[in-house]
């Protein structure tokens, strides 16, 4: 067996759907059945499908992360998701360019949070195909997908 030329890889992976990976698919205990989902989804990243993490994502992991009063939990937790960007080859997005955008996605629908439309925005902003989240005002809210033509989807959706 022969192996591909480490060019080749790249451009296969490259073609992957490319997902914006929200905190909650990242932080939903796997004891849950919300949690096996996100795990199975979270096996088949930069196998199946392209990740993305935006920084307002990043900033509530690390927000989560340091209000764990055990130093071994935070460390445990740090190391996890260091090891599951790297593994997985999670890529980072920064929110340059959304204002306008969270503005728009406030007057379709207030119900979004303020944080959960930068994450949105930040998707919309860099063309991710689709943003996986838990968040049920986002699932297949169908008047954001319409007019900002992204997926919202559950993990469930995408195993």
């Amino acid at each position: 067996m022969t192996k591909r030329p480490a060019k080749q890889k790249l451009k296969k992976f490259q073609r992957l759907p490319t997902h914006h990976i929200d905190t909650s698919v990242i932080l939903e205990p796997e004891k849950t059945d919300d949690g096996r989902y996100c795990k199975k989804y979270l096996n088949l990243v930069g196998y199946k499908y392209r990740g993305f993490l935006s920084f307002p994502v990043l900033g509530e992991l690390m927000y989560k992360i340091l209000k764990l009063d055990d130093t071994g939990k935070r460390y445990d937790a740090l190391d996890l998701i260091y090891s599951l960007i790297k593994t997985k080859k999670i890529r980072f997005r920064s929110i340059t360019g959304t204002e306008k955008i969270v503005q728009k996605i406030k007057e379709i629908d207030e119900s979004i949070t303020p944080m959960d439309r930068q994450i949105l925005a930040c998707a919309i902003v860099h063309k991710v195909k689709t943003l996986v989240t838990l968040d049920k005002r986002l699932i297949s809210n169908k008047n954001i997908e319409k007019e900002f033509k992204i997926q919202i989807k559950h993990p469930k959706e995408l195993i």
